[in-house]
Order: structure tokens, then sequence, then C-alpha cells
């Protein structure tokens, strides 16, 4: 049979029993739609991710205490304490002042220590970042601030002293409140006075910069319940040149392990240093995401395979129901003549064309889902190209397979009793 010929049978079939073939394209259609819209949540996610680790600057360098390993530990970690982690952790001002130091490859440094704690005014409470953060923050982080109390500066570091963002000027305050500088806030029962609000930043899935509040280093020590050491959690430091961020991470890390050997021999001469911090880039960031990430395509990659399987079983059956109904039709043919392949490539074709169908419905009713979620929910949705090519394609590859046996089923036919049947 020519191509033409097998389309035009095809839609002829189709249009035999047409409640019958409309429920196996409206299968098809809700899985291929399932499909497109899993790839989007998929894809809107990985470039969340993306884009906000990029929003760090892609000259951002970050020091960690302990080894790679062990941060990740340490964060699922219920039973250890704001204060045990910063009085544990193996970086201190010094290193922070090393750092600086780097003149060659970086612009600056910052020491900073970050937590989740409560932000309450009057009787509304939030649960917001708090960020502690030495004077040179502002810079390093390119933190802007859209409005502040006349001579405040968070480089002056002054205690009991803080600026919030915009969402917690909104929801502490109200949509409609103007100046809340000077006003205070308690954070974690301590209070700190207003004394500027940040410029507004778009947020993500995973983080709203516009729920942050930044206090002093040492009034986060104290908050923390680590008064009385010189530590913090993070360093972060910008290169001079972007093209040399690994350059410059290899100047950190040799310059903050030398001065842990030097302290270690201070404080334990004869014992054996062993490293206890990790330098990070915005390229090593990605890498660490792209494993959750992976995790996460397999996942979508398992649901949109049942939702095809569960497709595919539905074309199959409706595809058997019709070759056991035109067995008459089988006969006639195979006793004009039609080979086995003819007959293989009919029912086949029949069988990816309502997978088509359904793909041809489907594909768009899965952007317009994949649009409304991104559009009027929390939750990223993007539909690239290629996730519309791998539907059509998995709609193909159904089709063939939905239809494999049934087809095969009509090639066996006995010419003399199919000939017989009403």
């Amino acid at each position: 049979m020519s191509f033409s010929e097998l389309v035009r049978t095809a839609l002829h079939s189709l249009r035999i029993n047409p409640v019958r073939s409309a429920l196996a394209v409206l299968g098809v259609t809700f899985g291929i739609a399932a499909v497109v819209v899993l790839i989007s949540m998929g894809q809107g996610v990985r470039s969340q991710i993306s884009d906000q680790i990029k929003g760090l600057g892609t000259d951002l360098i970050i020091v960690r205490s302990g080894l790679e390993e062990d941060t990740a530990d340490q964060e699922i970690n219920p039973n250890v304490g704001m204060a045990q982690q910063v009085s544990s952790s193996t970086l201190t001002d010094q290193d922070v002042k090393c750092v600086s130091e780097i003149s060659e490859y970086l612009k600056g440094a910052t020491g900073t220590i970050e937590q989740m704690n409560k932000v309450e005014h009057g009787d509304k409470a939030l649960n917001v970042r708090v960020i502690g953060a030495d004077a040179n923050f502002p810079k390093v982080r390119k933190l802007g601030f859209a409005k502040t109390v006349e001579g405040w500066g968070f480089d002056k570091q002054e205690p009991g002293t803080c600026a919030i963002g915009q969402g917690i000027k909104k929801s502490l305050f109200g949509e409609e409140a103007e100046d809340v500088l000077g006003k205070v806030i308690r954070i974690g029962g301590t209070e700190f006075t207003i004394k500027a609000i940040t410029k507004g930043k778009e947020k993500s899935l995973f983080n709203d910069p516009n729920r942050e509040v930044y206090i002093p280093l040492n009034g986060a020590r104290e908050l923390f319940g680590a008064k009385d050491t010189d530590k913090v959690l993070e360093i972060y430091a910008t290169a001079k040149d972007a093209g040399k961020v690994q350059e410059s991470k290899e100047a950190i890390d040799g310059v903050v392990e030398e001065d842990h050997r030097k302290r270690q021999e201070e404080q334990n001469p004869g014992t054996e240093h062993k490293k206890d911090f990790h330098v990070a880039t915005q390229e090593d960031l990605m890498k660490s995401y792209d494993k959750i990430l992976s995790i996460l395509s397999a996942l979508v990659l398992g649901v949109a395979l049942v939702a095809l399987v569960e497709s595919g079983i539905g074309v199959s059956n409706i595809m058997y129901v019709a070759v056991k109904e035109r067995t008459r039709e089988i006969g006639v043919r195979l006793a004009q003549g039609a080979s086995s392949r003819a007959i293989l490539a009919q029912f086949l074709f029949e069988s990816v064309t309502l997978c088509m169908v359904g793909a041809l419905v489907g594909i768009p009713l899965g952007w317009v889902v994949s649009a409304l979620i991104n559009s009027q929910t929390i939750l990223p949705a993007q539909t690239p190209l290629w996730g519309v090519l791998v539907a059509f394609i998995a709609a193909t590859i159904v089709g063939v397979f939905a239809g494999m046996y049934p087809a095969w089923k009509a090639t066996k036919a006995d010419i003399a009793i199919v000939l017989r049947a009403e």
C-alpha cells in the first residue's frame, strides 16, 4: 500500500467508530499533555536553580567550613544547634582578613553567619533568613538599599540595627506602609531598629531575597548564642576578573590552608594537619546541584513513562478490538493477494495515527497547562522545544508498540476462517 492509501484507510477506520476513536485519542491526549507538563516543570526548576546560582555572580567565590561532605551532613543533622555550628566552624575573622589581602586576584571578601529565625512586630511573625555580615558585605554581595536613615551605613556595624527586605516590610507593616525606618522589630526575641530597606529582587521557588534581614556580624554571633567567638560560617569573595575565577579559587585555598596550618602548629604542635574547609565557585555549585537535578529528571521521566504506558494500553485495547471486528475485511484482503507486511503496516499506521492525533491535541494542552502553572503558582514551568519533540517521538513509539500485537494477530489470520466470519 502507498502512503496515501495508508493515510486514507487509517482516517476511514477512525470514522467508522468515532466514539471509540475519540476515547482512545483522549487517553493519548492526556498522556502526552502530562509528559509536556512534567518536562516543562523539570526544565523550569532546572532553569531557576541555574539562574539563581548565576545571580550570585560569575566572579563570586565561597569558602565554607568543613569538607564538602561534612557540610552536607551537618545541614541535615537536627541535633546541631546554631550556636554549636558557629562555635565549631573552622573559619574565623583572621581567615576573612587573609582572603581580603589577596589583592592580586580579589576585589574584597566578607564573613557571614546565616540562619532562619523568627522576626516579629506587634502580633505578626515571620520565619525569614537572618544574615549577619561584616562591613564589606554590601560591596561583595552587591546589596543595594532603596531607603536608609540619614547618616547610617551597614559598614558602621551599629549594634542593634538592621536592614530588612521589601517582602518583610509588606508582611509586617502592610502594603500601604510608607516610613518604617526607625521602627523596632524582634529577631529571635532580641530587639533591632530598622535602619534601611533593601532594593527589591526577583524571588525563586527556593529562595526569596526580599524576605531577608541583615544585621551586624557581632550582633548575629550574640543572637545565635556564640557571642565570645570570632567564627564565621562562610566567606564570600569577588574576583577582579571573572575569567580568572579558578586562579582566584586556588589562591584563596592556598592562603587559608597556610593560615590554618600555622594556627594548628601554634595550638597543637606536632599534630598532623588536615584540611578543614572547602572553596567553591559558581561552576562547583552547579555541579553539586546537577546531582539533585538528575534525580528530579529521573522522577519526571518515570512519571511520564507511567502516563505513556497507560495511554498505550488503551490504544492497544482499541486496536485489538478493531482487528477482531474486521476479520472479514482482513480475509478479503488476504484472499485478494495482500501480503502480511501490508496488513501489518495498515494496522500499525492506524495505531500511530491515533497516537499522533492525540499528540496534536495533547502538546498544546500541555503547553497551556504549563503556562498557567508558571503564571498562577510559585512553581516554575518552561516548555522547551526539545520537550515538544520528545512528546511527538513518544507518541510515535507508543503508537508502534500499542499496535504491534494487534497488527501481528491480523497477519496470522486464516483466510478460510475469516471469510466465513459474519
